[in-house]
């Protein structure tokens, strides 16, 4: 796992969190709009292990 997929990870979840406080207390759309942009980094992070784990992390996208 490298440095780009573990920033992926964090910053998915990051996301999700601030749009799930941000919907829940001030502006709705912005905090959804936050929300699914969590779960689409979250998505492409589970892409990302998903590709290490078949190929093995040293040739993992060369």
């Amino acid at each position: 796992m490298n440095t780009v997929t573990l920033a992926m990870m964090v910053a998915g979840l990051a996301a999700f969190a601030a749009g799930a406080m941000l919907a829940a207390t001030g502006d709705r759309m912005l905090g959804i709009a936050l929300m699914v942009a969590g779960l689409v980094l979250q998505v492409l992070t589970l892409r990302r292990l998903k590709k290490y784990k078949k190929k093995g992390s040293y040739d993992a996208g060369r």
